[in-house]
């Protein structure tokens, strides 16, 4: 077993030998225990940052690509990342970065690319941007009219769970803090749900089945979504709020926190526009895709959120609670 020594990384992009070592061969070696087939000409280009969850930085720079892309339309087939690192950072955490990246992404069919690695005072943590390309779902992938009178009465379904990236971050990140104040059980649920963060097959399925257009959630969470929906349609909507589907382990570790649940990173989550909404979640819990339908687009413009006999309109959301929360240092 070959043994890496501890190495401080210097200033600006990384040096050649540090390149190939923890950069090049990394990939080499993962994509030789990982084989990979190559896809067809990629036609669909998304590049999303990742700025928390330090521990699986890597892994859910690789998802949030995919995610992105998958809403779209299209399977992502390589992956580019772009890494930013704070002073101080050790050669080893960024092979350690790299073998996540490359076992994610080839265990999901996706060839990995070498990207730019650089050491930087203008980031306190590790910062990864994945840039991703695909080719769509369908040879001739369908084309999508957005415009009002087409959207205008689609149900609004919702696949995954709101704040469900959020709180396996949180859960990661500060495990030993959450285990002194929650159950195992609890702790144990949330971790294991790093296998639900990947909406891939549930977009997939929705678009054979006919679905309108989708939103991938990630920063900002349920209510930025539902604001990037009506953006995307130029609709408005009525949602009701009870039934946007939230783990009770989310409830608990944000209300330990004191963030809002519904504007945490909800990776895993995807927001679907349908004309048949319940029709669409059958589809998608004959596969096993938790899914449920939360409200509809309006032709008016007023974004409508219900809770009970209460009535509220949707503000144009801010950042999503996890970068409130690693700002502020808790």
């Amino acid at each position: 077993m070959r043994v890496h020594r501890q190495m401080e990384l210097r200033y600006g992009t990384i040096d050649e030998n540090v390149k190939k070592r923890s950069v090049q061969d990394v990939i080499l070696h993962e994509r030789q225990r990982i084989p990979v087939s190559k896809g067809g000409l990629p036609s669909g280009v998304t590049s999303v940052p990742v700025v928390s969850g330090e521990k699986r930085a890597g892994e859910l720079a690789v998802i949030a690509a995919v995610n992105d892309l998958a809403a779209q339309g299209i399977r992502t087939t390589e992956f580019f990342p772009t890494i930013l690192l704070p002073a101080g950072t050790q050669e080893e955490f960024l092979r350690s970065l790299m073998k996540q990246i490359c076992r994610t992404a080839f265990s999901m069919g996706i060839d990995v690319r070498e990207g730019r690695t650089e050491v930087t005072d203008f980031v306190r943590r590790p910062v990864v941007i994945g840039t991703a390309s695909g080719i769509p779902f369908f040879t001739a992938i369908r084309e999508k009219d957005n415009k009002i009178q087409n959207c205008r009465g689609m149900d609004i379904v919702m696949a995954g769970f709101a704040g469900l990236e959020g709180t396996f971050i949180l859960a990661t990140e500060y495990e030993e803090e959450l285990t002194d104040r929650f159950s195992g059980s609890l702790l144990y649920r949330i971790q294991k749900a790093e296998t639900e963060l990947c909406i891939a097959e549930a977009a997939e399925r929705a678009f054979f089945a006919g679905a309108g257009p989708m939103v991938s959630l990630a920063g900002g969470g349920i209510l930025a979504g539902l604001w990037e929906l009506c953006k995307k349609t130029g609709c408005g909507m009525e949602v009701d709020l009870p039934l946007i589907p939230v783990l009770q382990e989310t409830i608990e570790i944000t209300e330990y926190f004191g963030i809002d649940p519904y504007a945490l990173q909800s990776g895993g989550g995807l927001l679907i526009a349908a004309r048949d909404g319940e029709s669409l979640v059958r589809t998608l819990t004959e596969c096993g895709l938790y899914s449920v339908r939360i409200g509809r687009l309006t032709g008016a413009k007023d974004k409508i959120l219900r809770n009970g006999e209460e009535i509220r309109h949707l503000d144009r959301p801010g950042s999503d609670s996890l970068t409130k929360q690693c700002r502020s240092g808790k």
